[in-house]
């Protein structure tokens, strides 16, 4: 058989849109860390009105570096997220530091997320309340066979849910806001208790990780067909509806039970709607399809990034392969066995809680990626250019660079936690390498 002849290999689908890239970001975002941030954030800050502050500021904080992201992924439109631009600017260990950093925190997302769905689950259906990790193993098998079959059926999947959930939040907000008396306390908290720093930081902390993944668009902007429009409205629409629902549900949240009661609440909404029947199995419900919705797209990103590590071949090339379904089905299976098997031993949670310090180190380092790019390659076609450059982008930069100060001060074992989590995968970037270069 000549090479004309040859059986075309099979490569990733281009079947995205604006759709796709809004339900993924909102997918992406919006997971179980609503439900319960609000009360963290509420025991670190007193303040009715420096809460809601943080939550808005954290919009404006994903937004200017979504500005960056959404020029990054219109002129590079490959499948693997920030990796891709970091290794195109920096070489492969910034590359591989920022690709496993991704992975593992997506990875860890998923054994969370579904951990979270098999609890819910478990409230509605006592007789499966013991059996939380095997409820949580079989939804990932579900989720990861139907994205295995095709980009397709995962498309499907991640809209359907994602606009779902949207609408729940909305729903269970307005109904706390507008049917519900505020029972909150009118005592006012102590100044200092209101703005002391550390417990800003710390709130702020979570904040960051709930807004984690805005990005999640420039994924799969080589699956797009559109990739110089779609990206860009993808990572701001989605920013702009998380946003508006994250203050409308803490808004909510606080005028009924107030930040003190707040602070101490383990399930908010339940707590908020406590006067109407039925209110636990509805909380139940609505917990199952927002997890759901992250779970899947955890299960969508995180595939991407070790496809785009291999076909770069800092990592088997066997992982970059792709079934007729446009899905890269190893990566898939890897990703599965990793997610499951933090499932099954519940050993995800401390990957999990620092998903906030690992998403700023990453942008950090995409951001200062996006200026090389620009001083390096500036005739690389730009369909989305970033607004207000280069102040804008600076801004960014500072910002990300002022947080990883800030949050290493305010968790310093947290800090050493995830640099060896990212450090791990320096020795593989070696070794790739070198391979490389006998090659």
């Amino acid at each position: 058989m000549t090479v004309s002849e040859a059986a075309p290999r099979r490569s990733l689908l281009h079947i995205l849109g604006v759709a796709f890239s809004v339900a993924v970001a909102l997918g992406s975002m919006i997971g179980s860390g609503i439900m319960g941030a609000p009360a963290r954030v509420a025991h670190d800050v007193s303040s009715t009105w420096v809460i809601l502050g943080l939550w808005a500021v954290g919009a404006v904080h994903a937004a200017l570096a979504g500005n960056v992201y959404a020029e990054l992924g219109a002129s590079v439109p490959k499948a693997g997220g920030p990796y891709v631009f970091t290794h195109r600017a920096m070489g492969d260990v910034p590359g591989l530091v920022v690709g496993w950093g991704t992975w593992a925190a997506t990875v860890a997302g998923t054994a969370s997320n579904s951990m979270v769905f098999a609890a819910a689950l478990g409230r509605l259906v006592p007789s499966l309340a013991d059996n939380t990790a095997g409820v949580a193993v079989a939804l990932q098998v579900i989720l990861y066979g139907t994205n295995i079959l095709g980009l397709r059926e995962g498309r499907a999947v991640q809209e359907i849910s994602s606009f779902a959930k949207a609408g729940i939040l909305f729903l269970l907000a307005g109904a706390a806001l507008f049917l519900v008396p505020s029972s909150a306390s009118q005592s006012l908290p102590s100044l200092e208790s209101a703005i002391a720093l550390a417990g800003i930081i710390n709130a702020y902390h979570l904040i960051r990780g709930a807004y984690a993944g805005w990005d999640a668009p420039v994924y799969f902007s080589e699956e797009n067909r559109v990739p110089g429009q779609s990206v860009a409205r993808g990572i701001f629409i989605g920013l702009a509806m998380t946003a508006f629902l994250y203050i409308a549900v803490n808004a909510s949240l606080l005028h009924v039970l107030g930040p003190t009661t707040l602070s101490a609440s383990k399930v908010p909404f339940a707590d908020a709607l406590s006067g109407f029947g039925g209110v636990s199995a509805i909380v139940s419900i609505a917990t199952m399809i927002i997890v759901l919705s992250c779970t899947n797209a955890n299960i969508m990103i995180a595939p991407r990034a070790i496809f785009a590590l291999a076909r770069d071949r800092l990592l088997p090339h066997q992982l970059a392969e792709i079934n007729d379904g446009g899905s890269p089905y190893w990566a898939y299976v890897i990703s599965g066995i990793a997610s499951i098997a933090l499932a099954a031993t519940g050993q995800f949670v401390l990957v999990f809680g620092l998903i906030g310090t690992i998403d700023t180190l990453t942008g950090l380092l995409t951001e200062i990626s996006f200026f090389i790019l620009r001083r390096r390659e500036p005739d690389l076609l730009r369909p989305y250019r970033a607004l207000g450059y280069p102040v804008l982008p600076a801004l960014a930069i500072a910002i990300d660079a002022s947080l990883m100060v800030l949050f290493n001060w305010a968790d310093y074992e947290g800090a050493i936690a995830a640099v060896v989590i990212t450090a791990l995968c320096v020795p593989f970037a070696i070794v790739a390498r070198r391979h490389k270069r006998a090659a």
